[in-house]
């Protein structure tokens, strides 16, 4: 068991055997929250003080990743669902950052639409992320010094090079309403927009594989919410950014993001965000 107060030095990047070691755990956590997706008597539904949902599988999850990640790389881990007071971690140079299931909602619709979050954080920054979806198995991975990837440790293929056309998927959840100006800032540059709707962190994984260019958010996330996802897509071209321009800013007091565009090749932001060149 870890001291909530160390700070171990970065072991960057991480080697293939932490990789896998990171995998199976990701597969252990996700079994643990098969088990309940299959019995809704285990579900055990209730509210948290906004009002989102929580069940007993993002607890056992939670359980499961934050007793078994320092065993990978030894410091804290700052959990939805264990988040330790801002002045502990404040001053944390290396980190586990981790949403235990990404997607209750979709998990509460069983619509298999869930996945589990798992970065690590160096200076308030990702430097790896690896995204991990229990009803299939499947992961996608990606972090500085390593490339990134899709599959599993023992069958990966590597996630694809960022490369947009004029025909372009932009994806959000069921509930979008897709606002906002990037629509038309799109076809003012040439582009023609198609919309598709995904739950939870897989719109990031469609990104990183290639199959949409673009995930408009204009609502609230957390930080847990995004710092795989970028991790990845800043392997493969991609990025997350705020509508301004500016990089998402992580360790803050309030874990909430600012809405943000994630994009699947970073020269597409010159046309979402015009005044950002300016």
């Amino acid at each position: 068991m870890i001291s909530p107060q160390a700070t171990s030095a970065p072991q960057l990047p991480l080697t293939p055997v932490q990789v896998s070691a990171l995998y199976q755990l990701a597969r252990v956590a996700g079994d643990a929250i098969l088990t309940i997706y299959r019995d809704e008597r285990l579900w055990q539904q209730v509210a948290k003080a906004d009002n989102s949902p929580v069940t007993a599988a993002d607890i056992r999850s939670s359980e499961i990743l934050v007793a078994g990640l320092g065993a990978i790389v030894d410091c804290p881990v700052v959990s939805e669902e264990a988040l330790p007071d801002y002045q502990m971690r404040k001053d944390w140079s290396l980190y586990w950052l981790i949403d235990p299931m990404d997607g209750t909602r979709e998990f509460l619709h069983r619509s298999d639409e869930f996945v589990i979050n798992i970065a690590l954080m160096s200076h308030q920054q990702p430097v790896f992320g690896l995204l991990y979806r229990p009803t299939s198995g499947l992961a996608w991975w990606g972090g500085e010094g390593i490339g990134a990837f899709s599959g599993s440790p023992e069958a990966q293929a590597p996630l694809p090079t960022a490369r947009v056309t004029k025909r372009l998927v932009a994806l959000g959840s069921r509930r979008s309403s897709w606002a906002g100006a990037w629509r038309e800032h799109l076809t003012d540059a040439g582009y023609r927009v198609e919309t598709e709707s995904l739950g939870s962190a897989l719109k990031f994984a469609r990104l990183a594989e290639g199959g949409a260019d673009l995930y408009p958010r204009l609502g609230l996330t957390c930080e847990w919410d995004t710092a795989a996802p970028q991790a990845i897509l800043a392997q493969t071209g991609g990025a997350i950014v705020q509508w301004n321009g500016e990089p998402l800013v992580y360790g803050k007091d309030d874990i909430l993001n600012p809405y943000f565009v994630a994009v699947r090749d970073r020269s597409l932001l010159a046309a979402l965000i015009p005044s950002a060149g300016q």
